[in-house]
Formats: structure tokens, C-alpha cells, sequence
């Protein structure tokens, strides 16, 4: 009778396993991490490319919190022909030529797709597109260091290198396992990317408007210098919900069409062929009144006064009206007053902030009285002339008026400063105004025949012109 000794006495018991298939979950469970890291890559470069793409398209975002820091840091991984037209959105895109990031954007693809094969050889192909991406990161981060932008890319540099070794663990786990199983694509195959697209909302929007209303993207782009107000004048319009809903219906096209490739023999497939055509039909028709509203507010956004737009206005003064029927129309030139005491002083060429200014005096509440005693009734005391607006202010704690100033309508520039002294009320009258007479408003006219600001101050009367200003 023979034995089995063990080395050590006190050695456990070697256990015998089932004999059989391996466990189909545990199985399932590795083939799915072994995807998500193929597609790694090509998340990342989407990732960097849509940001790029919403910034540009959607400049609105621009006051979004570090949002030059993020453009600047993720920069050499975007291609700027892809998401901006070839114009950069940072200064350090204007030394990139965005070739590595469409190289990067187009081997993670290609790292995906070869990873879905269950053939052994075309896994193997995956060392193709993955050598192409470790060589661009490899010159990608030498150009940077050469350049001493390293610090102002560190958050490229990290997502390159996370690209190279997850498309390079990728190509080494297809040489050693097995293929995936084809899967048979459903109505959720990429339904939860299209959510996702719907949810994240300036996604639809800038695919809105980079399909049918680019020039609205520009307009919004003119209005970002605002700093008083309409700085979101080319986004809140009735046209925005009409974009989301285009590029919405875009994102829906491009799942139709992804159920639909390839093609095949099946009764399920002449559904979707007439879905997709009904999506593309939907998207057109969707886009024709979108374009349409969003051209009227480009002309309105370049041409018309802001007046009406403006909140919390002390009042609004137009120099001129555009002439639609030119050549070359120019835009409204606009003076708006607003504030809470009414001290900002702003010049609107369109709804395109010009310059502003803030008075040295509150506009609002001012009280006065013409110099024959007529009070002058409303919260403010302003005149209209040609090219200038004159306006009351006070720094008394009664509000009784003791300055004027004559402020272009052009530029919001101070054109003369008159200041009274006097204890007693500064009195004013307006003389022919363009406008015409209105007595409420101190806009009165006795003898005079040409434009004339009437002021008493101190006993003493004097008429002086509205553009030029006392002393003159």
C-alpha cells in the first residue's frame, strides 16, 4: 500500500474544482472591461473635441468658471479644423496645427472598431493605429517641453499618456484572449449616447447652430464685449428652442442611421431605411424655420436699437435709424441710461456694446424748474439734440439739480461739464429741441432761434449751445 507524502506535513489539502466551462458572468464581466478600455481613448479625444466644438459655437459660455484655463490645458489634443473652423479659441492654438489631435481623434476610432473583431488578425491590426498614437503623444509632449508649454498643458499631457496605455493594453490583451462575441445590435444599441446627447442641452444647440444658423454664432460672438448688458442677446430668442430641437433631431439621425448600417436582408431593415428617410425629412423641415427666425435676429441683433431689450432703462436715445434699403445699411446707434440711480451711461451700434461711462452724479430722482418757475416734472431731466444728449444731475441729498453735461450719443464721451454752485436750485430750460416742445419735460420755446440750453444759476441767466457747452 503506497502512500503520498507531502514537504510539509502541515500543508492544506489541495481541493478539486468542477470540471467544465468557465463561468459565463465572470466571462461577460472581463469582455466588458476589455471594451470600455478600447474605447477609452476614443472617449477622450470626443470628450476634448466637444468642448472645443460647444465653445466655439455656443460663444456664450465664454464666462463659464476657468473656461480659457480648460481650452488653454486641453489644446494640443483638439483639432481646430474639426471644431472651430480652423480658428483658434486660445493663443496657444495659434502654433498648433491640431493634426495630433485629428490623429489621436481618428486612431482611437480605429483602436475601437479592431477591438470589436473576433478574428485574431484584426485584433492584431490594432498595433497599427495604437503605434500611430504613442508616436504623435511622443512628439506632442517633446514639442511641448521644447516650447515651455508643459505647465500650460499639464491636463493634456496626463489624458495622452492615459490614451497611449489604454490603447496599448487594449492591443495586448487582443493578442491574448478571445474575440467578442458579435453582438446583435437593438433599439438600445447607442440609445443611452443619444440621452445623454439630449440632456447635456448646449450640445443640440451648437450642432443647431453649426448646421443651420451660423451666422447667429457670430452675432452672439460680437456681443460677448458687452459688459452692461445683452451679452446673451443671440441666445435667449424664440429661435434657441428651434436649434436645440435641430440639433436634437440631428443626434436622432445619426441613431437611426447607426441601426440602420449595414445593410441587409430583413424586414426590420426596410422600417428603418423609411424611418431614416422620415428623420432626415423631420431635420430638414425642422431646420428650414430655424434658419429663418435665427437670420431675422442676426439682422435684428446687428441693425435695430436695443432699447426695448435693455431692463431698468432711465431712458433710451436713437441717432440714427439703419436705411434696410442700402447697399450697406449701418447700424442703429443707441444711447441707453441705466442703473439704479441712473449713472451708466452706454453707446449700443446695434445691440453691440460700443463704450460706457459711469457719471460723476446720479441721473435719477433730480428735480429743477425752468427759469421762469415752471417745474420740471419726471424722475429725470434730459434733452435730445442732434448728436447730443443733455442730462441733469445732482449731488444734493434733495435731488435739486446742480450740474448738466452733454454726453455724445456716439460714444457716451463727455462733451462739456457745467456745474452750479449756488445755493439755490439750478434752473434749466431746453430750447428748440428737435423733438419738439414739451413743457412737462422743460423742453420749452420762447424766443430762440436756434438750439439753446437756458440756465439761471446764482441770479444770472445764460444761454449756451447744447453741443459745445458754456464758454464757448
Amino acid at each position: 500500500m503506497s502512500q503520498i507524502a507531502y514537504a510539509d506535513p502541515k500543508a492544506a489539502k489541495p481541493e478539486v474544482g468542477l470540471l467544465g466551462a468557465p463561468d459565463s458572468g465572470a466571462q461577460e464581466a472581463a469582455g466588458f472591461r476589455a471594451y470600455l478600455l478600447a474605447a477609452l481613448p476614443l472617449i477622450i479625444s470626443l470628450a476634448v473635441h466637444w468642448i472645443f466644438f460647444i465653445a466655439y459655437w455656443i460663444p456664450e459660455t465664454s464666462t463659464f468658471p476657468a473656461h480659457q484655463w480648460w481650452l488653454t490645458q486641453l489644446s494640443p489634443m483638439a483639432s481646430k479644423s474639426l471644431t472651430s473652423a480652423g480658428h483658434p479659441q486660445v493663443p496657444d492654438q495659434i502654433e498648433q496645427s491640431g493634426v495630433a489631435g485629428l490623429l489621436l481623434l481618428g486612431c482611437g476610432a480605429a483602436v475601437l472598431w479592431l477591438a470589436r473583431t473576433p478574428y485574431w488578425l484584426g485584433r492584431a491590426a490594432m498595433m497599427i493605429p495604437a503605434g500611430i498614437g504613442f508616436l504623435v503623444v511622443l512628439v506632442s509632449i517633446v514639442a511641448l517641453v521644447v516650447s515651455g508649454r508643459l505647465d500650460d498643458s499639464g491636463l493634456s499631457v496626463v489624458l495622452m499618456l492615459v490614451w497611449v496605455v489604454s490603447a496599448g493594453y487594449a492591443t495586448y490583451r487582443g493578442f491574448l484572449a478571445d474575440g467578442p462575441e458579435p453582438r446583435r445590435k437593438t433599439w438600445r444599441s447607442g440609445f443611452g449616447l443619444l440621452v445623454a446627447y439630449a440632456l447635456i442641452g448646449p450640445a443640440p444647440v451648437a450642432v443647431g447652430r453649426f448646421m443651420f444658423a451660423p451666422g447667429l454664432r457670430d452675432a452672439a460672438d460680437a456681443l460677448q464685449q458687452n459688459t452692461v448688458a445683452l451679452r446673451l442677446g443671440a441666445l435667449w430668442t424664440s429661435s434657441t428652442v428651434l436649434l436645440y430641437l435641430s440639433g436634437l433631431m440631428v443626434g436622432v439621425c445619426l441613431w437611426v442611421a447607426f441601426q440602420w448600417w449595414p445593410p441587409r436582408r430583413r424586414l426590420s431593415f426596410l422600417g428603418l431605411s423609411l424611418t431614416l428617410a422620415g428623420t432626415v425629412i423631420l431635420t430638414g423641415w425642422l431646420g428650414w424655420p430655424t434658419n429663418t427666425l435665427a437670420e431675422k435676429r442676426v439682422t435684428t441683433l446687428t441693425y435695430d436699437s436695443p432699447a426695448l431689450d435693455v431692463s431698468f432703462t432711465c431712458g433710451s436715445w436713437i441717432l440714427d435709424r439703419p436705411d434696410r434699403e442700402k447697399r450697406d445699411p449701418q447700424p442703429t446707434q443707441t444711447l441707453v441710461i441705466t442703473g439704479f440711480t441712473c449713472r451708466n451711461v452706454t453707446t449700443y451700434s446695434g445691440y453691440r456694446q460700443v463704450s460706457t461711462r459711469t457719471l460723476p452724479a446720479p441721473l435719477a430722482p433730480v428735480h429743477a424748474s425752468t427759469p421762469e418757475g415752471v417745474p420740471i416734472q419726471g424722475r429725470t431731466i434730459v434733452a435730445q439734440y442732434d448728436g447730443v444728449v443733455i442730462v441733469g444731475m445732482s449731488t444734493k441729498l434733495t435731488g435739486q439739480a446742480n450740474q448738466l453735461m452733454g454726453v455724445r450719443l456716439a460714444d457716451s464721451a463727455e462733451l462739456w461739464h457745467y456745474t452750479c454752485d449756488s445755493r439755490q436750485a439750478l434752473a434749466v430750460r431746453f430750447a428748440s429741441v428737435p423733438a419738439g416742445d414739451r413743457p412737462e419735460l422743460g423742453h420749452i420755446t420762447r424766443r430762440e432761434l436756434t438750439p439753446q440750453v437756458v440756465v439761471r444759476c446764482d441770479g444770472k441767466t445764460l444761454g449756451f449751445n447744447p453741443a459745445t457747452g458754456p464758454g464757448r
